[in-house]
């Protein structure tokens, strides 16, 4: 997940087993950039947690559709994200088992509530080997399969200008 774009951007990164359950996580200040390369170093640092944990059987959902077309077709990128596109690719053909999907942003609500964390950290990278008491409400929600609303446009008052 990342917050920010052409602002101080913070992403973060959620591993969980395939139950749920809450493994290792980090939230990381980047400084100023877009959401879209915010996106891509959150891959990348989330990738290389992975490895590092040993993992060989991994689902990534991005809730940056960009991001995932880009990781699953071999497209060129341009000149601004190219080295950041093919360390995730080197990173990807790392991993044994590996799947990267989209997901609507309701289904990162935990991700998003941890980036908004980070937010105010005082370090440049912290890891997290359990939820933080103040995420512990949206990672419960996430573990148990609530509900989250999508609020999306009424299609007859935008189609009527009202």
């Amino acid at each position: 997940m990342v917050k920010g774009n052409h602002v101080i951007s913070t992403i973060s990164f959620i591993l969980r087993s395939d139950s749920g359950v809450w493994i290792q996580a980090f939230s990381r200040s980047i400084g100023k950039t877009t959401s879209f390369l915010a996106e891509l170093w959150a891959l990348r640092d989330g990738l290389i947690m992975c490895l590092n944990l040993r993992i060989s059987a991994l689902e990534v959902e991005i809730d940056a559709q960009a991001i995932v077309e880009l990781m699953n077709n071999d497209n060129n990128s341009n000149a601004n994200n190219s080295s950041l596109v093919a360390d995730c690719r080197l990173l990807i053909s790392q991993v044994p088992q590996i799947k990267v999907s989209h997901c609507y942003r309701e289904a990162n609500v935990c991700a998003d509530a941890l980036a908004r964390i980070g937010s105010l950290q005082d370090s440049d990278m912290l890891y997290y080997d359990s939820p933080p008491s103040n995420l512990l409400e949206f990672y419960l929600a996430d573990l148990y399969g609530l509900f989250h609303f999508r609020c999306c446009p009424d299609s007859d008052v935008t189609a009527s200008g009202s």
